[in-house]
């Protein structure tokens, strides 16, 4: 059975989610990784089969080559259609490092509120080895079975094809689709 990338799994652990006030547990005025990863691990989601639909709504990068450029215009707006299976384990624990960070990385957060059926995030990253810094936008809607997220990216420093800025903008919709379907191995909702 297909297993969920961080990247998959993102949006879902939004899924079903409650906030109290937000992630600024200590009151500082900044929200730190481990209090965004603390936020994301007290959600849990519908375990099941689910369809993600990714659309890329803008990509820009300074100094792309025209041929590269032609085939990111080319891909602009198509569905990009994957269905995988979250088990039970998975949605109790959907992976709190989604939005603080993997390791070697360093995110913080302006802005982070999940409640309501609303989400808004706002943050920046400096990942060990980069230049530059990468900031984040993220807003959408979710109920427990399913979700729609509109995300921009930007890199500034080093991660354009010449070095330049790089800008990435995209649409997530997220839809539980019924229970999974059992893998030829014989083992049920594996993951």
């Amino acid at each position: 059975m297909l297993r969920l990338s961080p990247l998959a799994l993102a949006p879902l652990a939004l899924l079903a989610a409650c906030s109290d006030g937000g992630a600024d547990r200590d009151g500082d005025g900044e929200i730190s990784s481990e209090e965004v990863a603390a936020e994301a691990g007290r959600v849990t989601m519908r375990p099941g089969e689910w369809e993600v639909t990714a659309r890329l709504t803008e990509f820009d990068a300074e100094g792309m080559p025209p041929e590269a450029r032609a085939m990111m215009d080319e891909q602009m707006g198509e569905p990009q259609v994957t269905s995988s299976c979250v088990t039970p384990e998975q949605a109790r624990n959907p992976q709190g490092n989604m939005f603080s960070g993997e390791d070697g990385e360093n995110c913080t957060y302006s802005e982070f509120s999940m409640s309501g059926g609303q989400l808004l995030i706002d943050g920046s990253c400096q990942s060990e080895g980069m230049e530059g810094s990468m900031t984040l936008h993220m807003e959408g809607t979710y109920t427990p079975t399913s979700y729609a997220l509109d995300s921009t990216i930007a890199i500034e420093g080093g991660a354009g094809s010449e070095g330049g800025p790089l800008r990435i903008s995209g649409r997530v919709e997220g839809r539980r689709t019924g229970e999974c379907e059992p893998d030829p191995g014989g083992e049920e909702g594996g993951g």
